[in-house]
């Protein structure tokens, strides 16, 4: 029996070994694949994409926040139902909207729009009319500098809330909803340096929102938990990549906390260190050491979605110095297989996941700044 269990070892490691090499062939033949993409003409330099459905006839659409000097609107695409769009239509906000957000800020059922507005210091709140049309825009102080705006409750009062970055006063600006479309006056906290782009998570459990900021000159990102009452603690640094600008919430290695990916763009002059930093969440507020994944030149904006129907979240990214879109699927245990990328517009800086024409699978909405166009690419990955 003595001279049996080696050889009985031996097999059982080699049905390990097989078992993890059919395991591993099958992870690296999965492929994601995309219509080429449809371009659709939007206003200038649009710099950020939402999703909503705006007018209530079940189909998706889309808002873009168009940036440039003396740019004060907000561009707004009815979708068809079948991966197309009718012709922008345009509604005014503040000066340079740089990003948008959508939420239902006072509880009629219709979504409506904030923007956070670059030139003016302030972000504008357009209520919906349910029929795809917006009212006169409310615009509302905040920081210097508003680069991005997010829509949490804050404050658990059931009330939609907002968050704005403002890259040139280092903070964030918290604005509790009153629940009629109007906002009390912004509270500030301290974040890094530059703050580009908010996302809102329940990063250590206690089921109180939390805030996490990109901050693009400190390389690093400030992760501010929620005290409840709308107030959060001091923020807490955790560092990432060259020139964050971007951050999405998801569980990638399915243990139930959620975790950060940060697009980055990349150290000047060359960019080419440009990533996707993962940061895998200890469910205390606090997370691990960045995981570097490699996307296309300059990765401006990164969003979550499952684009090959497996059940574990994967990543899409813009990369503003290549013109395209990379996809890198999720093995479901943190890390990602190799990019996939897809041609979009030129200098995309936006990305959003939607299903455009009802087919159950994920596809992308892409903002091309220097393009002056918004990107669809229709998900068609066998099943």
């Amino acid at each position: 029996m003595k001279k049996q269990a080696p050889r009985a070892m031996a097999l059982v490691c080699a049905g390990l070994a097989v078992s993890s090499a059919l395991t591993a062939a099958v992870i690296q033949a999965q492929r994601v694949s995309f219509e080429d993409a449809q371009s659709f003409e939007a206003g200038n330099y649009p710099s950020s994409v939402a999703v909503g459905d705006f007018n209530g006839d079940g189909a998706l659409d889309l808002a873009v926040a168009n940036t440039c000097f003396g740019c004060d609107f907000v561009s707004v695409f009815m979708g068809k139902g079948d991966g197309s769009f009718q012709a922008a239509r345009i509604f005014g906000g503040g000066t340079g909207p740089l990003f948008v957000a959508v939420g239902d800020f006072n509880g009629d059922g219709v979504p409506d729009l904030a923007t956070a507005n670059l030139f003016s210091n302030n972000v504008s709140v357009l209520l919906g009319n349910g029929d795809g049309s917006f009212q006169p825009a409310l615009n509302l102080v905040a920081g210097r500098a508003p680069f991005s705006v997010t829509v949490g409750d804050f404050n658990g009062d059931g009330v939609a809330d907002l968050a704005v970055t403002n890259a040139g006063s280092d903070s964030v600006s918290v604005l509790l909803g009153n629940g009629d479309g109007s906002f009390q006056a912004a509270r500030s906290f301290g974040v890094g340096n530059a703050p580009y782009f908010v996302a809102v998570g329940d990063f250590n459990g206690d089921g109180v929102p939390d805030l996490a900021t990109a901050n693009l000159n400190s390389n690093d990102v400030s992760v501010l938990l929620g005290s409840g009452g709308g107030s959060f603690q001091v923020a807490r640094s955790f560092s990432v990549g060259g020139r964050p600008s971007s951050i999405a919430v998801g569980d990638f290695n399915g243990d139930g906390v959620p975790d950060l990916a940060v697009a980055n763009r990349g150290l000047f002059p060359s960019y080419e260190d440009g990533h996707v930093s993962v940061l895998l969440g200890d469910g205390d507020g606090s997370f691990q050491p960045e995981r570097s994944f490699a996307a296309g030149d300059s990765p401006w904006s990164v969003a979550v979605g499952d684009f090959n129907g497996d059940g574990m979240p994967d990543l899409a990214v813009v990369n503003g110095g290549s013109d395209n879109v990379s996809v890198l699927l999720g093995n479901g245990d943190g890390n990602f297989q190799a990019a996939q990328s897809f041609g979009v517009g030129h200098f995309p800086l936006s990305v959003v996941v939607g299903d455009f024409n009802a087919d159950g699978q994920a596809d992308l909405a892409i903002a091309n700044s220097n393009s002056d166009t918004v990107s669809v690419l229709i998900n068609n990955t066998p099943r």
